[in-house]
């Protein structure tokens, strides 16, 4: 391959990249709404685009659950369900529970090292404070895969395709959590406490810390609800953001409500 047709491959790449990226921050910022039809073509000219790589950022985008198409309607922003969304993560706690007590028992030594290696990914990403939209993505994407990880080392496949099943259907509540949810960021100490207990193969302590993790996560969708809400009307997510997060936060047995 020539020097200029690699350089017009990358510039390809880039433009898809960028329109990709884009579209996704004009959703979870709320410029595009919830249930909003998107026409492709005002969208293209929006962001300055043709419609092929606009049409490969929607069709990555209904994969990550952010857009919904339908034939002979095209895409439209998908709505949270705040309700279907606290269910599902009932059935997380279940799976994940499962998934870290099994773990204990199943988990390789090279399984172990990944674990690990996805925690101290997790504390160089705490020490940035997470400043920037690409440090929240890298947040959220290592929240997940260290579940998916564990969920992996049981070697169990119902469990395993059950689990992906789970979190790509709560893709959007757990973006809006990390983006709209202005609390103390336990999250590390939460997975620590997973991977530790796993480490130890204490499946007890194991079950007991991913359950108190999901339970956060419970906690943070009244947060979430409330910004949603706030949305819908109109109202800018940095003032939505402000007027929730001034409210007093709600207690359960004692503790402040935590993010994941």
């Amino acid at each position: 391959m020539s020097k200029a047709a690699i350089v017009k491959k990358q510039s390809r790449q880039s433009v898809r990249h960028s329109t990709y990226d884009r579209l996704k921050e004009m959703i979870l910022t709320g410029r595009l709404r919830p249930s909003e039809r998107l026409s492709e073509s005002r969208l293209a000219e929006r962001i300055g685009v043709s419609r092929t790589p606009l049409r490969e950022a929607l069709m990555k985008l209904e994969e990550e659950g952010l857009v919904i198409g339908q034939r002979n309607v095209g895409y439209t922003v998908v709505d949270l369900n705040v309700e279907a969304v606290c269910d599902l993560l009932v059935v997380r706690e279940a799976l994940d529970a499962c998934a870290a007590e099994l773990a204990c028992k199943t988990a390789t030594d090279d399984d172990l090292d990944v674990i690990r290696e996805i925690v101290a990914q997790m504390a160089e990403l705490h020490k940035s404070k997470k400043t920037t939209p690409a440090d929240v993505a890298r947040d959220l994407e290592l929240g997940i895969k260290i579940h998916k990880v564990i969920a992996e080392s049981t070697r169990n496949i119902a469990l395993i395709k059950m689990t992906e099943q789970v979190y790509q259907q709560l893709q959007l509540a757990l973006w809006l959590e990390v983006l709209w949810v202005d609390l103390e960021d336990t999250g590390l100490d939460e997975h620590r406490a997973i991977a530790d207990a796993i480490y130890a193969r204490d499946g007890a302590a194991a079950a007991k810390a991913a359950r108190r993790h999901v339970r956060s996560s419970l906690q943070n969708m009244t947060k979430v609800q409330e910004v949603y809400r706030y949305r819908r009307m109109g109202i800018d997510e940095d003032t939505a953001s402000a007027v929730v997060a001034a409210r007093p936060r709600r207690v359960r047995n004692g503790a402040k409500a935590k993010a994941v």
